[in-house]
């Protein structure tokens, strides 16, 4: 390794460090460190150095550190370096393995899960994290509402459902057909989960939730805070009142430029020689808003680990040798792109229909949905997009998910005569060089996507030129996320949308909300009352089984079923998968890639050599 390379950079990792942090309000308060715990978790990398910095970017700023309320990726990122679960996901294989749980036994009625707890475990404050915890990280978010006047559980005048005291994405996914789930301590380190009914998914989900510390938390409770709690005044003014179980903590937080991270000297895990991890002394995110910049950021050496976007792999490589770094390509990632058209037959406050009635009809048409899929050159879009680096998606799964990705399913390869064969037979009439329909309207539409994106951008271009070749008229529109997001979940003023989902759950169950027609994410018409169509009922009926079956091989046929009426009915057009591609500087030492988990998997257990050197 060129020694005065790694100095320049290292240097460079000081000057960002010295910067960070402003005054505070508080001094933080030193933390007690527990001893190493009974049932500690041995990661099995071979034993490294301490003190290290990792400096990686963050797409976007954060929202919350609160669990409870996360809802984007930014804050997602960083709560998942402060908390843990129960279980989660081997990177490998997607089995779910043990975390703060040492191990679990389900009933054979399969609705009990009892979980034992690995001893002596501390929060990062030093607590001790027993079943307590469990349990009242569950019962928070099913405290119910109290009518002062009766004394009884308030009831949603609409659905007659319980109203929650802290309402959450938490409390809603949880639910199992509704119903709540339950936990019972055995023991101050045994916790059961009790579900109304067989819910196949629910060691992973159930399981996975974050673990909140009650001690820190209850009396947020009590006062009917919970949600205002761990807030961004929080990180940035108090960050030490944060208290996790994961690997770091919240050292200091500033809006639109970065975020830091410490080590937690109370973490659960240790190496080899039973020594604590993990070895990174400090976690720094800065926090970006442009992909190339980002890229950039790391190529000249202010950042250690960076995702490549697929155009930029190319000229990032380059200087791979020069600022001794590597590209990683992690294959295909489980992020689909696609086109939907709002299905949508509602009508705004002024009684206007969200779609023009004649262009519903086309919308609404399978066989103009299935020319339009025929109409898109995908391997256009690769090649001239992607540059090669990303595959075609024909289906709702991305190649990723190998076990549950339908291999036979029908497909619409680039076939622009099939397209306008199947337009002529749904009754459109080619005049010129543009299409009509049968009472003479031209065919044209908005299609719109989110401007920051500019592979999407492009995709949309290439889009609206695959679509001039069937005589069809597309008027591009770039717009911002949080616009696109409220016209396509609230507004529903849009005709088209091209966008990504980044999925990543290995189970197919968690895709509920989008593919189930009473989804909020169900694109192309959100929750609705009832499905409005036959299809759309039959994938309703489908998914509710695939949520009770928990035999891998029938809910494989299940979700194939699913994967085959969508193919049929085209609500979602497929476009690409993308390659994954990670950047990491050579220094860092126990580097193991892996397929679910790229290159941070084992966070605790990287090491390189600490700036001291």
């Amino acid at each position: 390794m060129n020694k005065l390379r790694v100095i320049s950079s290292l240097l460079g990792l000081l000057a960002l460090l010295a910067g960070c942090g402003g005054p505070q309000k508080q001094a933080t308060p030193e933390i007690p460190v527990t001893p190493v715990p009974e049932d500690a978790l041995v990661e099995d990398f071979p034993a490294g150095e301490y003190g290290a910095m990792m400096v990686e970017t963050l797409a976007g700023d954060i929202a919350t550190v609160n669990p409870l309320i996360s809802e984007d990726q930014s804050s997602s990122s960083i709560i998942s370096r402060l908390q843990s679960g129960l279980v989660t996901l081997d990177p490998f294989t997607g089995e779910v393995i043990p975390e703060l749980a040492k191990s679990w036994e389900i009933s054979e009625d399969k609705l009990e899960y009892t979980f034992y707890l690995r001893k002596g475990v501390t929060w990062s404050d030093g607590h001790p994290l027993t079943a307590d915890d469990v349990v009242f990280s569950w019962e928070v978010i099913y405290a119910k509402e109290i009518d002062e006047a009766t004394g009884e559980v308030k009831l949603d005048a609409e659905s007659g459902a319980p109203v929650y005291r802290f309402p959450t994405r938490s409390a809603f996914f949880q639910l199992v057909n509704g119903q709540e789930p339950k936990a019972i301590k055995i023991d101050d380190y045994t916790v059961k989960l009790v579900t109304p009914e067989v819910y196949a998914p629910f060691l992973l989900f159930g399981g996975g939730m974050d673990i909140l510390p009650k001690h820190a938390l209850q009396p947020f409770v009590d006062d009917g805070s919970l949600l205002d709690q761990w807030s961004i005044n929080t990180a940035i003014n108090e960050p030490w009142k944060i208290v996790g179980s994961g690997p770091f903590l919240m050292e200091s937080y500033r809006p639109g430029e970065r975020i830091v991270l410490k080590r937690n000297p109370n973490y659960w895990k240790v190496n080899p020689e039973g020594e604590r991890l993990p070895y990174i002394e400090r976690n720094i995110y800065k926090i970006v808003g442009d992909t190339s910049a980002s890229n950039m950021a790391f190529r000249e050496g202010q950042t250690d680990i960076e995702g490549i976007s697929p155009d930029n792999v190319t000229w990032i490589e380059w200087g791979a040798e020069s600022q001794d770094y590597r590209v990683i390509d992690n294959g295909p990632s489980s992020t689909i792109q696609f086109v939907w058209f709002n299905l949508n037959p509602g009508k705004d406050a002024e009684g206007k229909p969200y779609v023009e009635p004649y262009k519903f009809e086309w919308f609404s048409n399978k066989t103009f949905r299935q020319a339009l899929s025929y109409g898109v050159n995908r391997p256009g879009i690769i090649k001239g997009v992607y540059l090669g680096r990303a595959s075609e998606l024909q289906g709702y799964v991305s190649p990723k998910r190998k076990f549950w990705k339908k291999p036979d399913i029908r497909e619409y390869p680039y076939d622009p005569e099939k397209a306008k064969a199947l337009l002529r037979e749904a009754g459109f009439v080619l005049k010129g060089d543009r299409l009509y329909d049968a009472a003479g309207n031209q065919v044209a539409f908005k299609l719109m996507t989110n401007q920051n994106n500019q592979l999407r951008t492009e995709m949309a271009t290439v889009f609206k030129e695959n679509m001039e070749a069937l005589g069809i008229e597309v008027e591009l529109q770039f717009i911002d996320f949080n616009s696109l997001i409220i016209k396509t979940t609230a507004s529903f003023d849009y005709e088209a949308c091209l966008l990504g989902l980044g999925g990543g759950a290995p189970d197919p169950f968690a895709s509920k909300d989008i593919l189930m027609s009473g989804g909020r994410l169900h694109f192309w018409y959100p929750e609705q009352s009832k499905p409005a169509t036959e299809w759309e009922k039959r994938i309703d009926e489908l998914m509710i089984e695939l949520g009770r079956e928990t035999e891998p091989a029938i809910r494989q046929k299940i979700f194939f079923e699913v994967q085959d009426i969508l193919a049929e009915q085209q609500p979602m057009i497929m476009l690409v998968t993308a390659n994954d591609y990670i950047g990491i500087r050579n220094r860092w030492q126990n580097v193991d890639v892996a397929p679910l988990g790229g290159v941070t998997w084992n966070l605790e257990s990287l090491w390189a050599e600490p700036i001291s050197k």
